[in-house]
């Protein structure tokens, strides 16, 4: 049986020309987040449309998160859901909410504590909206796996990215090492 999977954009959704949509048109089984609001995201109700989405699941999926879905996933993690779970979370550029300027204020209080579920911080050398040192930082203190991609921007629709095919092979090894099937 394969795990479903459960894409988390970040603010604004991630395009058409987003990795994340090309991946979803990829595996047409996948799940994306539902909110009510891309453009002023507010930390409850992305909580209660990622419990949703969880529970429209066949199983326990896994999180393919970029930026702000990062965050959610965490936020999610710290929460007494004994009725939901996920397999792992694949954290692709999470951006960094400490700085200043960020644009979200009801996800700025993001824990830095373990997951509960095993987790890969993928990140870019070059990410405007997170360094290299705090994406590693937040790997570390979520006990992730991490992995720099070297330059990518905020790994998103720069050019070269495309559908990312180099993410879709991590994404790959990360759910072989879950021993689970796409």
């Amino acid at each position: 049986m394969r795990t479903p999977l459960l894409i988390l954009p970040g603010r604004n959704n991630s395009g058409p020309q987003h990795w994340q949509t090309l991946w979803q048109e990829r595996m047409p089984d996948a799940v994306r987040l539902q909110t009510v609001s891309w453009a002023d995201p507010d930390l409850s109700d992305w909580i209660a449309a990622l419990d949703r989405a969880i529970e429209a699941c066949s199983a326990p999926p896994i999180l393919i998160a970029h930026s702000m879905g990062c965050l959610l996933s965490v936020c999610w993690a710290q929460l007494d859901r004994p009725n939901l779970s996920i397999a792992g979370a694949f954290l692709v550029a999470p951006p960094n909410f400490k700085r200043d300027g960020f644009p979200s204020p009801s996800f700025t209080q993001i824990p830095e504590s373990p997951l509960p579920y095993p987790a890969l911080v993928i990140a870019s050398t070059n990410d405007p909206y997170c360094s290299i040192e705090v994406a590693a930082g937040l790997a570390k203190s979520w006990e992730a796996g991490f992995v720099s991609v070297g330059a990518r921007g905020h790994i998103s629709t720069e050019p070269n990215n495309g559908d990312w095919q180099e993410g879709w092979l991590l994404l790959e090894a990360f759910a072989a090492g879950l021993r689970v099937q796409l």
